[in-house]
């Protein structure tokens, strides 16, 4: 799925550069054939809401952020701890808590997130999610984690690793199109050892009605490095 060097992500056959910060390439910025479709109920991108309270930021992680969950009692369980050490929300209601050595492919957590919420259901990229859905992505480093992004408003993806902030970009810092296409090798020396080079699929989460979301697990402060909460 990764490359080493980005690539637009337009179409599959591109193989030129995207512009700075963007996810295209001067050929397709401002022409692309494929577009991922609205559905009307995809979330802003409002990265402040997320980013600008510790509370919200270190409490909430990918799967939150997917969702388009903010618990108050994630909130609440930081303001009780000083150092805010509280559960990130889990998919896997009824499985056991992951632990460094569970692989997490991609129809493990397929089935953990989809067996949570049975109103989730799989799509593909130039589908239109049913009214009162929207778009979320899965994709996964078998050793390591798995990781979930969001389509918003503008079309594009968003997304929160761990207690990271909201961001719109890719690893190589540039915005997401299709997930597919993307760069999720965050491997950084010994900083992240993360390469998400899975891609799980596209799936329409409802955004109209309240989500199964439970805490538990391992608690992912920062990307790959992992600590008991």
């Amino acid at each position: 799925m990764n490359h080493e060097s980005p690539r637009c992500q337009c179409i599959r056959s591109c193989r030129f550069a995207p512009l700075k910060g963007e996810a295209f390439c001067a050929m397709h910025m401002n022409q692309c054939p494929r577009e991922a479709p609205l559905s009307g109920s995809e979330p802003a991108y409002e990265p402040d809401r997320w980013n600008k309270f510790k509370e919200i930021r270190v409490t909430h992680n990918c799967y939150s952020y997917a969702m388009n969950v903010i618990d108050s009692k994630q909130i609440e369980g930081c303001q009780k701890d000083p150092e805010c050490n509280v559960l990130f929300h889990q998919p896997g209601f009824g499985y056991k808590k992951f632990n460094d050595t569970d692989p997490k492919t991609c129809p493990n957590m397929i089935s953990r997130f989809m067996g949570d919420n049975s109103t989730i259901v799989p799509s593909a990229f130039e589908l239109k999610c049913p009214k009162g859905s929207s778009k979320i992505a899965l994709i996964v480093d078998e050793d390591q984690d798995y990781h979930y992004l969001r389509q918003d408003s503008s079309g594009y993806f968003s997304q929160k690793s761990g207690s990271l902030p909201v961001t719109n970009l890719d690893a190589k810092g540039h915005k997401i199109f299709d997930v597919e296409l993307a760069n999720h090798d965050f491997k950084n020396g010994k900083k992240s050892r993360l390469n998400y080079d899975r891609f799980c699929g596209y799936f329409c989460v409802p955004r109209n009605r309240p989500l199964y979301m439970k805490s538990g697990g391992y608690r992912y402060t920062k990307r790959a490095k992992k600590s008991k909460a």
